[in-house]
């Protein structure tokens, strides 16, 4: 029997085609020395009591920065040119306010730019225009080599009818995407739909005003672009919206998904992680709260008012969006505290060693925009595993799965597993019709057991040269035990044999 494991975090999305054979027919999949990870099915063509878990990152809760900080931010790596910062640090939790065409010091690490303008490097620019800063607020496009000396390429990025109020307004992104070689913006589009007779007071002079009609309201909704020229990018098209499972009262929408924070993962073949500020409303019709306290617009009076968090989603091509469980990736802290009610994802993401630094913006306060509150905005730093946003896990007892063909290069097959003290894990490797090759079935291999580790090489006894077996498909079946986690996998060209050998 095919079961589907059901626990914490677990997404289920994936296994709907799943079977419990695998199929003769299997397209084979090219991924040559490349590291996988598991956002979703493709890897999973069989299994057994396994499925996919959402891993949180670990909250340090560090005061990194604190007032001032605006709600958006870059966090930058220098690379010798880069020269625009608003902070810099030598160790990722202390950092100092810098200004101007700072210089930095040989022993930082790490730089933040403060503001709703994002910077890329474009791979395809002369180096006068190495750096692009996009602002889709403004609709402008510059380039500089070195961030000190800006000039603008264009104040028409994007058509007229994508400026805000129709979008645009948050933190916007734009990058070179290597997966398909072409520019890619992702951009807020304010979505309208229509609102039930009983709300139309309340909606009428800002749907009248801006979105066609008395009974119409917009939720910010992520939309994405695709162009040759990164100074011209067409209307965007909505790729992920609140949907009928989100918030939704008496028949108005009331969450929006705010400042499309899409990262090209580029530690793994096809990876695409979008870090969701999910910003759920508040409206006077059903909060059991005294809403007098927070402002409406003076203009559509209507409130502009709630709070946010994050959501960890996932893509293989930057339109198609797995959301797994939707519950928080990270969460709003307790009462209280810097980030009680609003946080903000910083671009950008830094690999220490075997570790994911990434970071936000929280508040105290709901998103109103008060003065006072943004003077205690304070930037904090979460850390993952590497390749840590997804793994595979098995029920308790145990479970299995296999890969779909493959078609690989290199001669080491390598692991990013944790077993901690109980788990085991075991593979298989098979021909592309199922059959276990002689010497690399599943009794051949070495136990994977007391493994912590990003980089572990998978051995069958004497069998650790994969070679000769890299000019056929090949099927991999993993068996997983008592708590192990397998986050990533690849062949690669090694000629390390592993602690593996030292631990059988």
């Amino acid at each position: 029997m095919c079961n589907k494991f059901v626990g914490s975090y677990i997404a289920m999305i994936l296994v709907a085609a799943a079977t419990c054979g695998s199929s003769a027919n299997s397209e084979t999949i090219d991924i040559g020395d490349r590291n996988q990870i598991f956002i979703d099915g493709r890897y999973l063509e069989s299994v057994k009591n396994v499925g996919i878990e959402v891993c949180k990152p670990i909250k340090t809760n560090h005061k990194c920065l604190v007032g001032s900080l605006g709600g958006y931010s870059s966090i930058i790596e220098p690379d010798g040119k880069f020269r625009m910062w608003s902070a810099l640090t030598k160790d990722g939790v202390n950092w100092r306010r810098v200004s101007g065409a700072t210089q930095p010091e040989p022993d930082d690490i790490l730089g933040a730019y403060f503001s709703g303008a994002t910077m890329f490097v474009d791979p395809k620019a002369p180096p006068s225009e190495r750096y692009k800063l996009f602002d889709g607020l403004q609709n402008m496009m510059r380039a500089s080599a070195d961030g000190t000396d800006w000039k603008t390429l264009t104040n028409s990025v994007f058509p007229q009818q994508a400026r805000y109020p129709h979008g645009m307004d948050s933190q916007n992104v734009c990058f070179y995407d290597t997966r398909i070689n072409k520019y890619v913006a992702y951009v807020r589009v304010n979505k309208i739909y229509e609102c039930p007779p009983e709300r139309v007071p309340y909606y009428k002079t800002i749907g009248t005003q801006r979105y066609g009609g008395e009974n119409k309201y917009a939720r910010r909704t992520i939309g994405r672009a695709v162009s040759d020229d990164p100074t011209k990018f067409p209307m965007p098209e909505v790729v992920l919206e609140p949907d009928d499972k989100d918030p939704n009262f008496g028949g108005v929408k009331v969450m929006d998904f705010y400042c499309p924070q899409v990262v090209q993962y580029p530690y793994a073949q096809d990876a695409y992680f979008l870090f969701n500020c999910r910003y759920r409303s508040y409206e006077d019709w059903y909060l059991p709260i005294d809403m007098s306290k927070y402002p409406k617009s003076k203009t559509h009076f209507t409130y502009n008012c709630g709070v946010e968090d994050m959501e960890l989603d996932a893509s293989r091509d930057g339109i198609n969006w797995e959301r797994y469980d939707r519950k928080p990736w990270i969460a709003l802290g307790k009462p209280g505290s810097f980030d009680a009610l609003t946080m903000y994802m910083s671009r950008g993401m830094h690999v220490v060693d075997d570790e994911i630094w990434m970071y936000y913006i929280g508040f105290d306060d709901p998103h109103t925009g008060d003065a006072e509150a943004m003077k205690r905005a304070t930037l904090s730093r979460v850390v993952l595993r590497k390749d840590g946003f997804t793994c595979v896990e098995a029920e308790y007892a145990g479970g299995e799965f296999t890969t779909p063909p493959l078609n690989f290069d290199g001669n080491a097959l390598n692991l990013n597993i944790e077993t901690s003290a109980i788990g085991l894990a075991r593979v298989e490797i098979q021909d592309e019709a199922g059959k276990p090759l002689p010497g690399f079935a599943m009794e051949d291999c070495d136990r994977i057991h007391t493994a912590n580790s990003t980089d572990w090489k998978v051995t069958w006894g004497e069998n650790g040269d994969l070679s000769k077996l890299a000019a056929q498909p090949v099927r991999l079946r993993f068996e997983l035990q008592f708590g192990t986690k397998l986050y990533a996998f690849r062949f690669a060209k090694s000629t390390d044999r592993s602690d593996a050998v030292a631990k059988k």
